[in-house]
């Protein structure tokens, strides 16, 4: 009797230690993301402060067009819904520095599971994980595009590269 009565303590503390092990390290990435939700931010004050100390250029806000790049997730999130963030924000700080300091270019990470994000799944008609680029002039956006292609080459960074850079540079040299 007292050696079943060990098994199932031992049992019970090993399900226990387990599920707190699992909770852990669902819950720190979630810390995590939402500090690296202020960096999109930090970026656009920078490239403000850039843009205002190069001179009489026009600021971000009063540019007339501009394409804007999000990247929409929910409050859940796997490891592959964090590579395409990373992926994208490495691309777009690493290839578009020129484009984002000069306000040309945005980038934005929105949890569309926050309150007053739930617009966007209508707007954009997100039905996952998503990168999309659009074209904004004076205020009013002109088009979009969902980058849904990302699931498939998340795999292959260099080809995540290549369609990441070809789609924003062409919204970037779009002319409407």
């Amino acid at each position: 009797m007292k050696t079943k009565t060990i098994i199932t303590i031992g049992l019970l503390l090993f399900v226990c230690v387990s599920v707190a092990y699992l909770v852990a390290k669902e819950v720190r990435p979630l810390f995590q993301s939402s500090q690296s939700q202020t960096k999109p931010q930090a970026v656009a004050d920078k490239a403000e402060a850039a843009v205002q100390d190069a001179g009489p250029r026009e600021t971000a806000t009063e540019l007339s067009e501009k394409v804007v790049v999000y990247y929409f997730h929910g409050t859940a999130r796997c490891t592959t819904c964090r590579k395409f963030e990373a992926f994208t924000d490495e691309i777009i700080h690493r290839d578009f520095a020129a484009e984002l300091a000069d306000g040309r270019l945005q980038w934005q990470v929105i949890n569309v599971d926050q309150p007053g994000n739930e617009h966007f799944i209508k707007d954009y008609q997100l039905y996952s994980k998503s990168v999309v680029v659009t074209k904004v002039r004076d205020g009013q956006q002109l088009k979009w595009k969902n980058l849904d292609k990302i699931w498939e080459l998340v795999r292959d960074k260099g080809a995540f590269t290549n369609y990441i850079q070809n789609e924003v540079r062409q919204y970037l040299e779009m002319q409407e």
